[in-house]
């Protein structure tokens, strides 16, 4: 009995030894600590405009918890929004068509990612109050920041912002955004939705002012033209 266990126990390691090594490569991994802030930054967002909706002194807490995270976080998000479109279009050999579908795939993912984790406070029916509270006290401690949640994906985030070979290839994708400018920007989530609950058609709407936090997005809808205004992701027709 002991030999057929220590023959079982062989071939289980030696079966692991077998399984290949899974190397992400540079860009990978550029790609995921570009998605992690991303992704955070919209739970925390989701999570203060719902709590903001009870009364006026949780929108006040929730906007001083939403400033004090960007205080704290602000250069790696600033890190990771500055590489979102250029180090896509690296990914993409320069591309615009698949670095768009590439990052919008990104942003979607991210948004699925914290809408699922904002329901820890969202979906709350008892003591909602109690609950955006606690969960805003625990941002404000820092229990949220992203050095805290993944020192080594903020680590990655903080080596993007000093990649001299990024930084230089910034400005030959500037060129090109003149020439073929992205239809697309991190809004266009949250606008697809908007557009879906109008009976409208996806892809006829495109962006015309990409400056995160604030873009404008255009179409034209039941013989309408309608201006989508968004600023850190909240969006609104504008009439």
């Amino acid at each position: 009995m002991k030999g057929i266990v220590v023959l079982m126990l062989s071939c289980l390691m030696v079966a692991c030894a077998s399984q290949p090594k899974v190397v992400k490569s540079e860009a990978q991994r550029q790609q995921e600590a570009v998605q992690f802030a991303i992704t955070e930054e919209i739970r925390l967002r989701l999570i203060a405009a719902d709590c903001s909706q009870m009364d006026g002194i949780l929108e006040a807490a929730a906007n001083y918890t939403v400033r004090d995270w960007h205080l704290r976080n602000g250069k790696l998000i600033e890190a990771a929004d500055e590489h979102f479109t250029y180090h896509m279009s690296m990914f993409n050999q320069g591309k615009w068509q698949g670095a768009t579908a590439m990052s919008q795939q990104m942003v979607y993912a991210a948004y699925q990612t914290a809408e699922r984790a904002a329901q820890e406070v969202i979906a709350v029916e008892n003591d909602k109050r109690a609950a955006c509270m606690s969960r805003l006290d625990a941002y404000k401690r820092g229990d949220y920041d992203l050095k805290r949640i993944d020192p080594v994906m903020a680590a990655q985030i903080q080596d993007l912002k000093s990649d001299r070979s990024i930084r230089d290839e910034k400005l030959k994708l500037q060129q090109a955004i003149i020439k073929d400018a992205p239809r697309a920007g991190r809004s266009m989530y949250q606008v697809e939705k908007m557009w879906a609950k109008r009976g409208c058609e996806r892809g006829k709407v495109a962006i015309m002012v990409a400056q995160w936090p604030n873009e404008v997005y255009h179409g034209s809808c039941k013989n309408e033209s309608v201006v989508i205004g968004c600023k850190w992701g909240s969006c609104k027709e504008l009439k």
